[in-house]
């Protein structure tokens, strides 16, 4: 995407102005699957105060970029290669995307707050997350939250505990790595570092499975998610655009009117911004 600064003129007497120069970035990165995870605690945060929403730490593309194809490689030097963008402005930062071409800085950490259990995510969405877990209860469905916010180094043990564990059951590195990548996202392309996404079941079916989406908890979210501005990230039919599984538990806060545009035309993330 391109971040278009105001141009700035000085003028001196009998002189003319001079104009200053337009920058721009451009962003590569990697895949990104999602998995459960130990919360990120609310004592954690504590002992860490988070830092502020930085705009020099994400990416927010425009809606004229299209998602590229899916990485070979491993690891972190992947996210390394990855350059990073500013948001485009203040009132797009639920609009950051996160896939397998748009990573996330490793340092990224938004203000965090409780949602759920000790689960938690980006304050400023917090309101919005409780508002709908309340309102489902209300109308006889319980929402629980798995996973909330993760951190980078977080992520990164997720990812090679899991390679390890394949290794050690025989597959190659290379098959350990591919297989890992179909259930954990790599290090810096997780959503769940945005603070904007939660893995949400039901007590009575806590499986990350495909089953999960004929419960009255996924149907519900399903029908009414956008009214509080979360969509499903990686729905059924679009794999081959979000170049990841159908995941019904998976729901990414975007703001109400993108929600709503998007469930109620049935497309993903990447083509909101391709439109």
């Amino acid at each position: 995407m391109s971040i278009k600064y105001g141009f700035i003129a000085v003028a001196a007497v009998a002189l003319t102005a001079t104009a200053a120069v337009l920058v721009q970035k451009n962003v590569n990165w990697q895949d990104i699957l999602t998995a459960r995870s130990l919360p990120e605690t609310s004592q954690s945060v504590q002992e860490s105060p988070s830092e502020a929403f930085s705009s020099e730490l994400a990416s927010v593309p425009d809606k004229e970029f299209s998602a590229g194809g899916e990485s070979q490689t491993s690891g972190q030097s992947e996210t390394e290669e990855a350059s990073k963008t500013p948001v485009q402005t203040e009132e797009e930062w639920q609009l950051i995307l996160v896939n397998s071409d748009h990573a996330i800085d490793q340092s990224f950490k938004p203000e965090l707050s409780e949602v759920q259990n000790g689960y938690l995510m980006d304050k400023r969405v917090v309101g919005n997350a409780q508002r709908m877990i309340q309102d489902a209860r209300e109308q006889g469905v319980e929402l629980l939250v798995c996973s909330g916010y993760r951190s980078y180094e977080s992520q990164q043990q997720h990812f090679d505990s899991s390679v390890q564990s394949l290794k050690n059951s025989g597959y190659t590195e290379a098959a350990a790595i591919a297989s890992t990548q179909q259930l954990i996202a790599r290090p810096g392309t997780s959503e769940h570092q945005t603070g904007l996404a939660l893995d949400i079941v039901t007590p009575s079916y806590q499986g990350l499975d495909d089953g999960y989406a004929e419960t009255d908890a996924a149907k519900w979210l399903l029908k009414h998610a956008a009214e509080y501005g979360f969509i499903l990230r990686y729905p059924k039919d679009k794999e081959e655009i979000t170049k990841i599984s159908f995941e019904p538990w998976h729901y990414r806060y975007v703001g109400k009117q993108a929600a709503t545009e998007i469930m109620e035309e049935g497309i993903c993330l990447e083509e909101y911004f391709e439109k």
